[in-house]
């Protein structure tokens, strides 16, 4: 199932980025790599609510990256610790 999200939060010397999500809150990616991601960037993704390695796609600049998803469902009162702020 496809999902998307904007890009609410990153933290640049993690390389961890948050996703908010319409239907469950924040999905937490983990970048492997310089992807150039911003705040506001659409993102989506195929697996679902897939763990681990997963191909990401930034709709708003055309470019796919292999990152790692932490975690998805993240609220609000946890994001901060959630990309290691």
């Amino acid at each position: 199932m496809q999902r998307t999200g904007i890009v609410a939060a990153i933290n640049p010397s993690r390389g961890m980025v948050a996703i908010a999500t319409e239907d469950d809150g924040y999905t937490i990616i983990e970048l492997l790599s310089s992807w150039d991601v911003e705040v506001g960037d659409e993102i989506a993704w195929q697996n679902g609510h897939g763990l681990g390695s997963e191909t990401y796609e930034n709709l708003t600049k055309g470019s796919r990256e292999v990152v790692y998803v932490q975690n998805h469902a993240v609220g609000q009162a946890t994001l901060r610790q959630q990309l290691l702020f």
